[in-house]
C-alpha cells in the first residue's frame, strides 16, 4: 500500500511519468492487436512458399517504411518543440514534410519496383515461381510507404503536443481493419488478402490521425509542396532536411537488419523465413511494450525540457531513464524466458501451423529475449541522441550494427541455423549499446 501511495503522488506530480504510464498502457493495448496478426496468418495460411513469399516481400516493404516513419515520428518531435518555444508557425512546417516526402517516395517506390526483381534473383534463393509471387506482392504493398511515413508524421506532431493516446492506440484501429479484410477474403484472394488488408487498414489509421488533428486545432496543417518566402520558415525546413538526412541514412542501414536475416534464413530452406519471423514477432512484442510507450513521451518531455535546461538536464534525465530502465527491461526478459516454450504453444499451437516446428520458434525467440534489455537503453540513447539533434552518431552506430549482423550472421547461422540469426541479433545489440552510452558521456553535443 505504502509503495501504491507512493507511486500515485509521483504521477500526480510528474507529468512525464503520468504520460509514459498512461501511453504505454494504450501503446501496448493498440499494438498489441497489430502482434495479432500473424498469429492468425499462423492459424489461416500455416507455413509454406505462399507464407515465405508474403513476409519476405512485406518485410522489404517494412524496410523502406522503418527508413522513413520512425525518422519522421521522432526527428520532427523536437523540431516542432523549437518552433513552438520560437513562436513559428508549425502548420506550415508540417506541411511542407508531408508534400515533400510524398513527391520523394513516390519517386523511391518507382525506382525500387524497377530494380527490385534483378536484385532478388541474384540475392536470393526462391524458385521462379516465388520470386514472380513475390513480385506481385510487392507491387500490392508499395502503397504503405507513403502511408506509413504520413501517419508517422502526424503521430509524431500530436506527440510534441503531448497528445499521446490516440496516437498509441492507432494500431489497434488498423490492426482491426486489416484482420477483417484478410478473413473475408483469405478464401478468394489467398495470400493477396494480407497484402491488401495490411494497405486498407494503415489508410483507415490515417484518417484517424488527420480527423484528430483537425479536430484539436493545434496547427493550421495544410499540405505544402513549395517553399515559403519567409526566410525563417526556409531556414527551418532546410535544417530539418539536413538533420533527418543522417537518421535516415542511418535508418536506411540499421533497418536492413531484418533483410539480411530474412535473406540469409532464405538460404537454410523452405519455411525458414516464415520460422523466423513468427519468431521475430514474438520477440517484437516485449520490444514494443518497452519502446512505444516510453521512448515516445521520453523524446517530447526531453525535447522541451533541452530546450530550458541544456546539456546538464538531459544528462540528468537519461542516467535516470537508463537506470529505472535497466531494472524494468531485465525483469520482463526473466519473465518470457521462464515462459518461453508455453508462449509458443499457446499463441502457435492450433490451425495448421505444424506441430513439429514449435519447438524451433520457442529456441529462436528464446535466443532473441537476450537482447530485450540492452535494445530498451539503446533506444534511450537514440531519442538522447535526437533531442541533442545528434544524427550523425546515429549513422555510425547504425553502420556497425549491419556490419556486425552480417559478420556474426555468417558465423553462427552455419552451425546454429535459424537460432545462429536470432544469437547473432543478441550480440550485436549488446555491441551497439556499449558504443552508444560511450559516444553519449563522453562526445559534446555540437
Amino acid at each position: 500500500m505504502v509503495l501504491l501511495t507512493k507511486f500515485k503522488k509521483k504521477l500526480k506530480s510528474s507529468p512525464m511519468v503520468r504520460d509514459t504510464v498512461v501511453t504505454t498502457i494504450f501503446a501496448t493495448s493498440g499494438r498489441g492487436i497489430g502482434f495479432l496478426i500473424p498469429f492468425f496468418i499462423a492459424a489461416w495460411y500455416g507455413v509454406g512458399k505462399e507464407t515465405d513469399a508474403f513476409f519476405f516481400a512485406y518485410s522489404l516493404i517494412i524496410y523502406l517504411a522503418t527508413i522513413f516513419s520512425p525518422v519522421m515520428e521522432s526527428i520532427i518531435v523536437p523540431f516542432i518543440a523549437e518552433k513552438r518555444a520560437n513562436q513559428e508557425d508549425v502548420g506550415a512546417f508540417v506541411g511542407q514534410v508531408l508534400g515533400f516526402s510524398a513527391i520523394g517516395l513516390l519517386l523511391l517506390s518507382g525506382i525500387f519496383m524497377l530494380v527490385i526483381k534483378p536484385i532478388l534473383t541474384v540475392s536470393t534463393r526462391f524458385s521462379p515461381e516465388g520470386l514472380e509471387l513475390i513480385y506481385g506482392l510487392l507491387l500490392e504493398t508499395i502503397p504503405l510507404l507513403v502511408l506509413l511515413v504520413w501517419t508517422s508524421i502526424l503521430a509524431g506532431t500530436l506527440n510534441a503536443y503531448k497528445v499521446f493516446v490516440i496516437p498509441a492506440i492507432s494500431p489497434a484501429f488498423r490492426a482491426i481493419a486489416t484482420l477483417g479484410f484478410i478473413y473475408a477474403f483469405k478464401g478468394p484472394m489467398g495470400v493477396h488478402a494480407i497484402a491488401w488488408g495490411y494497405v486498407i487498414g494503415e489508410i483507415f489509421r490515417l484518417v484517424i490521425l488527420f480527423w484528430l488533428l483537425q479536430k484539436l486545432n493545434f496547427i493550421r496543417l495544410r499540405l505544402c509542396l513549395t517553399f515559403s518566402r519567409n526566410h525563417s520558415r526556409v531556414t527551418g525546413f532546410n535544417e530539418f532536411l539536413k538533420t533527418s538526412s543522417y537518421q535516415l541514412l542511418g535508418m536506411s542501414v540499421a533497418a536492413f537488419t531484418p533483410v539480411i536475416n530474412k535473406t540469409m534464413a532464405s538460404w537454410l530452406g523452405k519455411g525458414s523465413v516464415s520460422i523466423l519471423e513468427y519468431a521475430d514477432r514474438l520477440y517484437m512484442i516485449p520490444l514494443t511494450f518497452l519502446a512505444s510507450g516510453f521512448i515516445v513521451t521520453f523524446l517530447s518531455h526531453w525535447s522541451d525540457r533541452y530546450q530550458t535546461g541544456g546539456e546538464k538536464l538531459l544528462q540528468q534525465d537519461v542516467r535516470r531513464a537508463v537506470y529505472y530502465g535497466a531494472g524494468l527491461s531485465g525483469i520482463l526478459t526473466v519473465f518470457l524466458l521462464l515462459f518461453n516454450t508455453s508462449i509458443v504453444s499457446v499463441v502457435y499451437g492450433y490451425g495448421v501451423f505444424p506441430k513439429n516446428q514449435i519447438s524451433l520458434v520457442a529456441l529462436v525467440f528464446g535466443f532473441y529475449l537476450f537482447s530485450v534489455p540492452p535494445y530498451f537503453l539503446t533506444q534511450l540513447y537514440a531519442r538522447a541522441f535526437l533531442t541533442r539533434k545528434d544524427t550523425k552518431t546515429l549513422l555510425f552506430i547504425s553502420a556497425i550494427k549491419t556490419a556486425g549482423t552480417i559478420g556474426f550472421n555468417l558465423l553462427l547461422m552455419r552451425s546454429m541455423g535459424l537460432a545462429g540469426i536470432a544469437l547473432a541479433t543478441t550480440i550485436v545489440t549488446f555491441i551497439t549499446l556499449g558504443i552508444s552510452s560511450y559516444l553519449f558521456h563522453t562526445r559534446k553535443p555540437t
